[in-house]
């Protein structure tokens, strides 16, 4: 892979750590949080429910297979170069999604087992911090949310793909991500956890990617690489 372009360099570092801070600070009010949200459901909190439904993994799995399909069905031959380098930055790019929301969502479920966290529906029995680890339960896997696992992925694509944008992408990800709290679903630090997880694994996958010139090219300095095909914007 060479020495000048590392698959974890030192921002991703950074990334890491700001996430795994953000989850220490959380995690002691994960309980007073949860307390409140279902002490105060209601018509505000439903609307909330429903929009963090944005981190379902096929809402992002289902339109990229689709173009992928697409662009792998067409006829390339009856098509100049300007089209044909337009198919196969549709071609790669809706692979790369497909397998950026596809293997961190399974890379977290992963985790979910290791962890063993008890969901928000077990508040009233067991509390806040109740783990139960390696058993596979839908019950025992809080930690990291799934969802926000996806949306982070997601995120982390649209970085890539928009550089200039990126505070918008990780600002609306983690918003959508805190919705999962309004849910009941999860509790702020899983929420934290799995959105920094996502852009994490993603972030990795493309470097990797880059380092070989599939679909995408390193950038001196950046850690986020270049999706070749893409102007930067």
């Amino acid at each position: 892979m060479g020495e000048r372009y590392r698959l974890w360099p030192r921002q991703l570092s950074i990334v890491a750590l700001v996430g795994a801070v953000a989850v220490a600070i959380l995690f002691p009010f994960d309980a007073r949080v949860m307390d409140f949200v279902l002490s105060h459901r209601g018509r505000l909190t439903g609307w909330m429910a429903a929009l963090s439904q944005s981190g379902k993994s096929e809402w992002f799995l289902v339109p990229a297979l689709v173009f992928y399909l697409l662009a792998a069905t067409a006829d390339w031959r009856g098509n100049g170069h300007r089209v044909k380098s337009r198919l196969v930055t549709v071609f790669g790019q809706s692979a790369f999604l497909f397998g950026a929301v596809a293997i961190s969502g399974i890379a977290v479920n992963l985790v979910k087992i290791v962890v063993g966290r008890a969901r928000p529906w077990m508040f009233g029995e067991v509390g806040a911090y109740h783990f139960d680890p390696f058993v596979v339960s839908k019950y025992l896997s809080s930690f990291p949310s799934g969802h926000s696992t996806t949306l982070g992925a997601v995120a982390a694509v649209l970085c890539i793909w928009f550089p200039r944008q990126w505070p918008l992408f990780c600002g609306v990800g983690i918003v959508l991500s805190m919705m999962r709290v309004a849910a009941a679903a999860h509790y702020p630090s899983d929420v934290v956890a799995g959105f920094f997880f996502g852009v994490i694994v993603t972030v990795v996958m493309a470097r990797f990617l880059a380092a070989r010139r599939v679909g995408f090219r390193p950038r001196a300095g950046r850690m986020l690489p270049a999706a070749i095909g893409l102007r930067r914007r």
